[in-house]
């Protein structure tokens, strides 16, 4: 199929092969909404690694999804095997591509999905239909277009609309777990809910100091009477012990204690949170929640959080963004954010945005 074919095309089934971190997966939310209007007609499913997939349920652009368990029932070449021959017997018509790697085009072409539209990147342009032409950073500008560019550049949709928000939606019965969870606490008056997000999966250039979190912490519950929240995935459960060690209030940890969806349940309950550049800032970005996000090693124009209740948070140095996992130097893109900064900038948020309990 080329290029100029798409448009006239009307696919009743298509893949989505996302993307397998939580901030890019947010991001490509856009790009699911669009497809979602241009082929109203068609079941979209969504195939994902577990520790993403949760992130789907409840969407309204999402018909459902197969969950690819790699470590799990997937694992290995059996595994990937029995993967490619449940796709084949989905029958799709095609397979949109948002993870850039090269395996996703080629489990979309073992699977024989005869429409496969990916960046030509990672050595698969010959598994592709559409290869799409990789567009730099400055081109695309934010991450969200990058997903939208390539259903334009493929001919999927007219024109990339543009993006102010991301949306994520919970259930009742979420909303209600959360408000049972935090009663068990003791957490269900009427005081601030403060939500601190210390890690950072990327790696640690992007994550402010353990000990400046925790010393903001009980600035905050001091100033504004609060109880802090420390969230976190199960592999950033120590960070947060750290940062619960060093504090002298005592902050609620439930760092790898929560599913993905009870993760944002609880983090929805929050009149405040507090993060690095990571993926739980996209979700409390994309859960419209008043948000305060730090950057160093990362360029805030490209993955910063999509909404209108948030402040950036970031001190210029010549070095960055540099894009590394780890800082080959003195950190100081980091290190030169105080916690007086954080904590004004904190104060004057709370007041801005008349957040209150």
């Amino acid at each position: 199929m080329k290029n100029h074919e798409l448009p006239s095309w009307n696919p009743k089934k298509i893949m989505v092969r996302a993307t397998n971190w939580i901030g890019d997966a947010v991001m490509s939310l856009p790009a699911i909404e669009a497809l979602n209007v241009r082929f109203p007609e068609a079941e979209i499913v969504v195939v994902a690694k577990p520790w993403v997939s949760e992130l789907y349920q409840h969407h309204p652009g999402v018909s459902r999804q197969i969950v690819y368990d790699a470590a799990g029932e997937h694992r290995g070449t059996g595994g990937f095997l029995k993967l490619v021959q449940a796709l084949r017997e989905e029958g799709f018509d095609a397979a949109i591509l948002f993870q850039n790697a090269f395996q996703a085009a080629f489990m979309a072409w073992c699977a024989r999905i005869p429409v496969r539209i990916g960046y030509a990147r990672d050595g698969r342009s010959s598994l592709l239909n559409e290869a799409v032409e990789v567009i730099s950073p400055a081109a695309c500008g934010h991450q969200a277009y990058y997903y939208l560019q390539l259903l334009f550049r493929s001919g999927l949709i007219d024109k990339p609309e543009p993006v102010g928000e991301v949306h994520l939606r919970l259930a009742d019965s979420e909303r209600r777990w959360a408000a049972r969870q935090l009663q068990s606490l003791g957490l269900g008056g009427k005081r601030y809910l403060v939500g601190i997000c210390p890690g950072a999966s990327f790696g640690p250039a992007k994550r402010w100091l353990p000990e400046r979190f925790a010393n903001l912490a009980d600035r905050l519950i001091d100033a504004l009477g609060a109880d802090v929240l420390i969230f976190g995935s199960p592999a950033e459960s120590a960070l947060a012990g750290e940062v619960a060690q060093v504090m002298e209030h005592t902050p609620v940890l439930v760092a790898g204690k929560t599913t993905l969806r009870e993760f944002m349940a609880l983090l929805a309950r929050c009149q405040l949170v507090i993060t690095n550049d990571s993926g739980p800032m996209h979700l409390a970005a994309a859960l419209q929640l008043p948000l305060l996000a730090i950057f160093g090693s990362t360029n805030e124009r490209e993955t910063g959080p999509l909404g209108h209740r948030l402040r950036i948070i970031k001190h210029p140095v010549e070095c960055s963004p540099c894009g590394l996992r780890e800082c080959p130097i003195d950190f100081r893109c980091m290190t030169g954010i105080s916690v007086d900064t954080v904590y004004t900038t904190a104060l004057e948020a709370v007041k801005e945005w008349e957040i209150g309990p």
